[in-house]
C-alpha cells in the first residue's frame, strides 16, 4: 500500500493541518529567504559592484517612503504648491497608518515641509499618510475627479516606480507597513533604481541628511515643537548622508545608504582632464542587522569600485549596469 506524502499526512490530521496553516501564514509574501537581498551601485555610472538576491520580490517596509517623498516633491514642483502650506491631520490617517510614533492628534496642523521631515527622518506613518492624503486630494481636484486621495497618491507612487524601471514593485500604501490585504513589495534592484532618481533631486537629499530637527505642530491654536531623530544610525559615519531605514514584521531590517567620496581628476584618452564624482548607493532588504551589513557592504563596494576606476571603468556586459 503506497505511503502518503508528508503533505497528505499533514492534512489527514486536523491539528497538524492547522499547525501547518499557521506556519505558512507567517511566511512573508514572496516566500522564505535564506539571506538578505542586497545591491551596491554607483550613482554616476550605474555600475553594479555588489549584488545578491537583488531581484527577489519582498516587503520593503519604511524604505517605501522614498517613493512617497518623491511623489510629494515632484507634485510640489509641478503645481507650484508651497511646502509651507498647512495640513490638518485627518482622523482617517490614524486608521490607515497603523503607527503614530510622533503622538500626533486628529486636527493637528503641520506644514507639508515638516510632514516630509517626519516621514523621511522619523519614518512616521501618520505623517506619510497625511502627506499622501493632501497631495492625492489636490491631484484629484485638478483633474476634476472624485475618488480616494490615498489610492490616487499610491497610484502616482507606482507610476513613478514604473517610469524609473522598477518593474517588480507594487506599492499599496504611502508608508510600507503591511496592514493591507494586498501586501506591498519591491526588490533591492528596484529600490536602487528609485533611489538613483531620488538622489538626483537636490530637495530630496535635504530631507534625509539631517540627524536631528525640530518640527512645529499647531494644536488647538498653540505651537508645539516635536524633536525628530533620524532613524539612520549610520548617518554621519564617514561621509554617509542618507537615505532611509525601514523595519516591519514582514520586511525585516531594511536600509538604503548613500555616500559620496571626493571627486577626482582623471586623464582621458585624448589627453584632456575630466573631473569624476563618486557616489555609492547600497540597498539592504530583510537583514537581521541592516546597519552592520550595510556598513560592511558599503566598504566592500567602495573597494571594488576603486579597483574598477583604476582599471579604466570597463563594462564588458550590459547586465553589469543597473537599467
Amino acid at each position: 500500500m503506497p505511503q502518503p506524502s508528508p503533505a497528505q499526512s499533514a492534512f489527514s490530521r486536523p491539528w497538524l493541518a492547522m499547525l501547518l496553516f499557521l506556519v505558512l501564514a507567517c511566511v512573508p509574501a514572496g516566500g522564505l529567504w535564506a539571506q538578505s537581498s542586497v545591491i551596491a551601485v554607483d550613482l554616476y555610472n550605474k555600475k553594479i559592484h555588489v549584488l545578491a538576491g537583488q531581484d527577489i520580490k519582498r516587503p520593503v517596509g519604511g524604505v517605501t517612503m522614498i517613493a512617497t517623498a518623491l511623489v510629494a516633491l515632484d507634485w510640489s514642483e509641478a503645481t507650484k504648491n508651497s511646502l509651507s502650506t498647512l495640513v490638518s491631520i485627518p482622523p482617517q490617517a490614524f486608521t490607515i497608518a497603523g503607527d503614530n510614533s510622533l503622538n500626533l492628534y486628529p486636527g493637528d496642523q503641520i506644514t507639508l515641509r515638516d510632514l516630509l521631515f517626519a516621514t523621511m527622518m522619523a519614518s512616521d506613518n501618520v505623517s506619510a499618510t497625511a502627506l499622501a492624503g493632501f497631495v492625492g486630494s489636490d491631484i484629484l481636484m485638478r483633474r476634476g475627479k472624485s475618488g480616494d486621495p490615498i489610492e490616487e497618491f499610491v497610484s502616482q507612487m507606482n507610476k513613478l516606480a514604473a517610469r524609473e524601471g522598477a518593474k517588480s514593485t507594487k506599492f499599496t500604501n504611502p508608508h510600507g507597513f503591511e496592514n493591507s490585504r494586498s501586501v506591498p513589495y519591491s526588490t533591492a534592484a528596484d529600490m536602487a533604481r528609485i533611489t538613483l532618481y531620488a538622489l538626483s533631486r537636490a530637495p530630496f537629499r535635504f530631507y534625509t541628511n539631517q540627524r536631528t530637527r525640530d518640527i512645529k505642530v499647531l494644536r488647538g491654536g498653540q505651537g508645539i515643537n516635536i524633536p525628530l531623530h533620524n532613524t539612520n544610525q549610520l548617518l554621519g559615519v564617514g561621509t554617509i548622508d542618507g537615505v532611509k531605514t525601514g523595519n516591519t514584521p514582514r520586511s525585516g531590517g531594511c536600509l538604503v545608504l548613500s555616500e559620496e567620496h571626493p571627486g577626482t581628476v582623471m586623464k582621458q584618452p585624448d589627453g584632456q582632464d575630466a573631473v569624476f564624482r563618486h557616489r555609492m548607493v547600497v540597498v539592504v532588504l530583510g537583514s537581521p542587522d541592516p546597519f552592520a551589513e550595510g556598513n560592511s557592504l558599503l566598504k566592500q563596494s567602495w573597494s571594488i569600485y576603486d579597483q574598477w576606476i583604476r582599471g579604466g571603468r570597463p563594462v564588458t556586459d550590459p547586465s553589469q549596469l543597473l537599467r
